[in-house]
């Protein structure tokens, strides 16, 4: 499973730490891996009245073999799915 992040590794691996996340962490500076995923684009930021170029909160989940089996893609910096509904899907698909 990866994590990724795209503005200070050392605070999330702090947090990964403290929550004993086994997963690996990821610094994605200069977008590389959210333009590869096609999920770096224009959306609404600045309390939705300015339109800035970000990474949008996207899950992907990848099995073993490299396939995407799953896929969500935010609509904006604040639409995620819940924890429990990954989890759920975790222990669902892989």
């Amino acid at each position: 499973m990866k994590f990724c992040v795209d503005i200070n590794i050392i605070n999330s691996v702090k947090f990964k730490e403290e929550n004993n996340f086994a997963v690996d962490m990821i610094s994605d500076r200069g977008a590389k891996i959210a333009k590869d995923y096609d999920v770096y684009w224009f959306a609404p930021g600045g309390g939705g009245t300015i339109n800035i170029k970000q990474a949008v909160p996207s899950k992907f989940l990848i099995n073993k073999d490299g396939k995407i089996i799953w896929t969500y893609i935010g609509k904006d910096k604040t639409d995620r799915p819940s924890i429990k509904m990954m989890t759920d899907l975790i222990d669902e698909k892989l």
